[in-house]
Formats: structure tokens, sequence, C-alpha cells
């Protein structure tokens, strides 16, 4: 999917639209791998006015993750719609190619944390228990409130009495 920048450059200040459904193989996102579900729907506007390519990109798609607390698969819905920089680079060839900008609207569009439901309770890191589907382990402390052995010695100023002046 691209745009004709020589078409573009011949008539300026005119916007060219390409509205498309997109296969893309799976992607990378800050270590975890992306598997895009059917295609992605694309609407992209570019336009060539005073020496300079405005593009607008909008991605509608699906994408299967990992949820962040319990690890367990889940499908989230994507839509991001963007004006990325289009770079120097980019257009030095006859072709804008629109594949960078999809894949980057994807990545955009994702949520950082994904959660399987809102109230997720995650994977106890004590014993290892699903904590949405069971209870913590016979023996798990991960029930009790301790305190970060890093933070002790502020306990230890909480607990003593003031001293008088």
């Amino acid at each position: 999917m691209n745009f004709d920048l020589e078409a573009l450059r011949a008539e300026p200040g005119r916007p060219f639209n390409l509205s498309r459904d997109v296969d893309l193989p799976d992607l990378e996102w800050q270590g975890e791998i992306l598997r895009v579900l059917g295609p992605v729907h694309v609407a992209a506007t570019a336009i060539y006015q005073e020496g300079e390519f405005i593009l607008k990109v909008a991605v509608r798609g699906r994408v299967r993750r990992t949820c962040s607390r319990c690890l367990v698969d889940l499908v989230e819905d994507v839509a991001e719609e963007g004006v990325p920089e289009v770079h120097p680079a980019e257009v030095a060839e006859q072709y804008l190619e629109l594949r960078p900008f999809i894949e980057a609207g994807l990545r955009l569009g994702l949520t950082p944390k994904p959660l399987c439901t809102p109230d997720c309770l995650g994977i106890c890191p004590e014993c290892g228990a699903d904590l949405n589907r069971e209870r913590h382990r016979e023996g798990c402390h991960g029930q009790t409130k301790r305190i970060d052995p890093r933070f002790a010695v502020l306990r230890q100023l909480l607990d003593e009495p003031p001293s008088e002046r």
C-alpha cells in the first residue's frame, strides 16, 4: 500500500485517499510478539503542499496479546489515528510506502499494560497461584502484608517513642 509521490506533486493541495484492508505478519513490540488477527483496516490521506507531504493514517485491527498480570491470552481491539511525521528519506523514492506507518499506528494504539479483565488479580509472587482461578496455595504467605526490607529502618523510626528535648 503506497502513495505515488509524482501524482501528489502534480496536484498540490489535493488530498489523495486510500482505504484498504491489509494483512500484516506478527509484530514485535517491547519484547512481546503481537499476533495480528485478520486484516487491519487502513484509511490514509496524503497531501502535498508548500514543498512537504502531510500524511494522515488511521488503523483498526485486532491483536492477540498476553495479560500483564496473569499471563492468559487475550484479544485487544486496536484503533489509532494520527499524523505521522514523514522524513525526507522516505520521500526520496517514487512511492511512499505505508507499511511502516501502519505498523507504527498499531503499536501506538496498544494498551501499555493489557489486562484480561479490569479486576484481574494476577499471579501470586509467593506460591504462583493464578488468583483469578484459585486461592493461595497451602503455606503461602502472600496474603500477609510484609514490609519491604529496604524500609525496615524507617519502620524502626516510627516505632521509637519521641524523645524529649
